[in-house]
């Protein structure tokens, strides 16, 4: 990381305040010049965000308690919001603020959500139009987060439906924002993909880009892949490949999955690893089997990565531990984001969408990187038993 990039790392981190973060944001060398009217509104936004907890404009109206009528705070705003080209200086200024700490080993985490709108019936560009149950957006997210880190940094947030021009697939949606984040980045950093919210057909077109690398789940039991220059299926090779490295992890399992109540499992975790290529590639790849058990019973699972010379207990061990920590950034960034119903947003264009969300990314950008609220929870999977009583009073911190 060069002189110029440190110091605007401990410039921004010395605005403690949302106030000193906004006028850093702003400033006219993160980005193209934003404008007294750009930059007022920037302000009033975050600061309405975050007061009201909501992306509903009258609420933030209500938080920023101007001496004019609400109705006409609640005009400006929603007038200002019309702006792709400040959406777009904006999500690009986070993006450069956040691709500034990512490293080498820094986990990029791609997480896909949805804005259902079930009553809406004027929004632009809304999903499916006629089947209102899953009318909405999609959403993805990419937060940053090092291997051993108890934060992380959203990095960028990007809106689409099925109706907006240009449209594609979901899957080239998602390719486009993983691609804007390795421009920023310089390729630095590896794309963990969030299993919970992303499947295998959404993440086929990433791990056939030869310039991304990436961690997976293989969630296709079928999928061939060629090792010794031959063909097999992933579930013939998990059956082929010697765990030979093997640990004992404390899975924390939630109330109501195995039984009424949270239970600490404990799991004998065996895992081995061998050198692959796709079929339509010749770009080296490495196959993790990942085979457990426990009082439940056995099973196991696979990963493909394009992490090669996997060859010690500690690379290989090491990488597994930091795929089977994703959820522990996940969750916690879902109870904030959620904190303020994003889903009760009130606007009926796209570009007001879009930069709503960008916004709303900015609060959380502050409030986690800058701001220093402690958000991560106690590890779901750990090396020692989990401590039952300080879990329940730190599960939740937000709440």
């Amino acid at each position: 990381m060069g002189e110029d990039q440190n110091c605007c790392m401990a410039e921004a981190k010395s605005h403690s305040s949302l106030s000193e973060f906004a006028e850093y944001l702003c400033a006219d060398d993160l980005g193209p010049e934003l404008g007294k009217v750009g930059t007022k509104f920037i302000r009033n936004m975050l600061h309405g965000i975050s007061s009201s907890r909501s992306v509903n404009l009258t609420d933030i109206s209500q938080a920023l308690d101007e001496k004019i009528s609400l109705h006409a705070t609640h005009k400006r705003l929603s007038r200002n919001l019309e702006d792709p080209q400040l959406a777009a200086n904006l999500a690009d200024r986070l993006l450069r603020l956040g691709a500034e700490k990512v490293g080498l080993d820094t986990r990029l985490i791609i997480h896909l959500y949805e804005l259902n709108k079930k009553y809406a019936r004027k929004m632009e560009y809304l999903s499916k139009p006629g089947e209102l149950d899953d009318a909405g957006f999609k959403v993805c997210e990419i937060l940053a987060s090092e291997p051993e880190s108890e934060t992380y940094i959203p990095l960028i947030v990007h809106v689409w439906s099925n109706q907006v021009p240009g449209f594609v697939s979901d899957a080239d949606e998602i390719r486009k924002t993983v691609l804007s984040v390795q421009a920023a980045t310089g390729n630095r950093g590896m794309f963990y993909i969030d299993d919970h919210s992303i499947n295998f057909e959404l993440f086929k077109p990433i791990m056939e880009d030869a310039k991304l690398d990436y961690i997976s789940l293989l969630q296709k039991d079928e999928f061939e892949l060629v090792h010794k220059n031959e063909c097999f299926s992933a579930s013939e090779l998990l059956d082929l490949v010697e765990t030979r490295y093997a640990k004992i992890l404390y899975k924390l399992v939630p109330e109501g999955m195995v039984g009424e109540a949270e239970i600490d499992l404990d799991l004998f975790i065996h895992v081995g690893s061998t050198s692959i290529k796709l079929q339509s590639s010749n770009r080296p790849l490495s196959f993790i089997a990942l085979k457990y058990s426990s009082s439940l019973g056995e099973n196991s699972t696979s990963l493909i990565t394009t992490k090669t010379n996997l060859r010690s207990r500690k690379a290989l061990m090491g990488l597994v531990d930091s795929f089977l920590a994703i959820q522990d950034i996940v969750e916690p960034h879902q109870e904030l984001r959620d904190s303020f119903s994003p889903e009760n947003f009130r606007v009926l264009t796209y570009h007001r969408l879009q930069l709503l969300m960008t916004l709303l990314e900015a609060v959380i950008y502050y409030e986690v990187s800058v701001g220093g609220k402690v958000l991560i929870r106690d590890h779901r999977f750990t090396a020692k038993p989990h401590d039952m009583v300080a879990w329940r009073a730190t599960a939740y911190p937000l709440q």
